[in-house]
């Protein structure tokens, strides 16, 4: 076999020692060979390629209503992030849509009464939807209560942050609250014939 490379017909492969199956040493040492590994792993990573859809993302941070079912959530020192309620349908807001209005108020007070503190759980999927909870309060349940919001029959149907049983226990609380407050005439309920 010549010193040369050029006249090698087999392949060379690395040995664990950073020999060339040849005896030769390896021009590159193994551990170079790691290290690029790491930073190629490093600069994907980077680059600030969404969460896969199995991740989990936390937001949490004082927040305040925007409409009936969207709020705005931050903390000092991060940029906010606008987030929908998971599962409920808010009325729009507009001058011939009071009922938009006093579901904003709703959640305001909610907010107030509850603290502002809001601690959410991003949904995997939609990455604008989450379900939020404020101290011990899940949002969505209490805004249903008011009766000034819907359950999203579209959105229940899809999954929930936590998995299976999870969705199935919060769609039907979800589906007993809107009742509950259709019931008892409350919201956007009270001019409703009862049931």
């Amino acid at each position: 076999m010549s010193g040369g490379r050029a006249g090698t017909s087999r392949a060379l492969a690395i040995q664990p020692a950073g020999r060339l199956s040849s005896g030769r040493f390896c021009d590159i040492p193994l551990r170079m060979f790691r290290t690029v590994r790491l930073a190629l792993l490093a600069m994907l990573l980077s680059v600030g390629a969404p969460l896969s859809a199995g991740a989990i993302e936390f937001v949490n941070g004082t927040a305040a209503a925007i409409t009936g079912d969207t709020i705005k959530i931050g903390s000092p020192g991060h940029p906010q992030k606008t987030l929908r309620i998971w599962g409920i349908e808010a009325p729009r807001m507009g001058r011939s849509n009071e009922s938009g209005l006093y579901a904003r108020t709703a959640l305001d007070d909610l907010l107030y009464r509850h603290g502002p503190n809001v601690k959410c759980v991003v949904d995997s999927f939609d990455r604008t939807t989450a379900v939020c909870r404020a101290g011990d309060t899940d949002l969505g349940t209490a805004m249903l209560l008011t009766g000034w919001v819907i359950a999203d029959r579209t959105v229940l149907l899809a999954d929930v942050p936590g998995g299976d049983s999870e969705r199935s226990h919060r769609a039907e609380a979800y589906h007993k609250a809107e009742a509950s407050a259709r019931s008892a005439r409350k919201g956007r309920w009270a001019g409703m014939p009862a049931q």
